[in-house]
């Protein structure tokens, strides 16, 4: 079977991986120290004005579309206005489109890269991960997790689904008119990783630790317009730190916080364009 990793080999903290005869870079969990939390979770803050407001009350959309999202995201990181050294990395078509306004507002030196990852679901149960695959080809693998479920870095299942999940991301990488990143693109950066919202958190998470292991990022930063309290909490974990607007207990469906929900606005819509190849003649969906 061909390799799926396209990128120099790193080094495995996995004795499994070093046995792979696809030299896969495979990596197990890791720990960072949780940072302390500013504001109460019980707490809605909004960043245009500074306010706490009480979340049981009516929730209506506080963003026209991701574009005004990602202007009022842009203010939260002025500290990084010129910074050569970081680099924008968006994990979906929504955040794309909330990256693409950061960069922008951060200076022409700032790169906007598309960075996309799958996580690799486990037989019968698909809800749990036995690690990721990115848009570049790398490969993460949950070392704990596959013990438990009897496989290892060379179980045929496991490559089939790495090979699956490599064609669909390549498929949507092509689509997009920036390349995948590079070890080189992304080693010793800051990294903002932008999203239009988390909800569950399940890509984001998957994002941040194939970030760590398979690129050894060591400073991470999360911006996105919507982060749940407690999601919040748990990145902080892992993260440099956590930039929002706001951080509500419940999330629900990202739409709700945009005024056009998952439809593409007219200005979000020529965004879309520029970043990539609409080969289908159709809108972009957001989702």
């Amino acid at each position: 079977m061909v390799s799926l990793d396209r990128r120099p080999s790193v080094s495995s903290n996995s004795s499994n991986s070093s046995n792979s005869s696809n030299d896969r870079n495979v990596d197990s969990d890791y720990a960072s120290t949780a940072r302390p939390r500013a504001r109460s979770q019980m707490d809605v803050i909004d960043g245009r004005t500074g306010t706490l407001r009480d979340h049981s009350r009516g929730r209506q959309a506080i963003f026209n579309d991701r574009i005004h999202a990602g202007r009022q995201l842009a203010n939260n990181l002025r500290e990084y206005v010129g910074d050569s050294s970081v680099v924008v990395l968006s994990i979906s078509r929504g955040g794309a489109v909330v990256g693409s306004v950061i960069s922008a507002a951060l200076g022409p030196r700032i790169q906007h890269l598309y960075y996309i990852v799958r996580s690799i679901p486990c037989p019968n149960l698909p809800r749990l991960s036995l690690g990721s695959v990115a848009g570049d080809g790398s490969v993460r693998i949950d070392n704990a997790v596959a013990k438990c479920v009897g496989a290892n870095a060379n179980s045929p299942w496991l490559l089939q689904s790495i090979d699956a999940i490599d064609e669909q991301l390549n498929c949507e990488q092509r689509q997009f008119h920036l390349p995948a990143p590079t070890v080189e693109m992304l080693q010793g950066r800051t990294l903002l990783v932008v999203d239009d919202g988390i909800e569950a958190g399940d890509t984001m998470r998957e994002a941040i630790m194939h970030l760590k292991h398979c690129y050894g990022a060591n400073k991470i930063i999360v911006a996105v317009p919507v982060c749940l309290a407690d999601l919040r909490k748990q990145l902080l974990r892992h993260v440099e730190s956590v930039v929002d607007i706001v951080s509500p207990i419940f999330v629900g469906s990202i739409a709700r916080w945009y005024a056009r929900g998952v439809a593409a606005s007219h200005a979000e819509q020529i965004v879309l364009n520029r970043l990539f190849t609409n080969t289908g003649g159709s809108e972009f969906d957001l989702e």
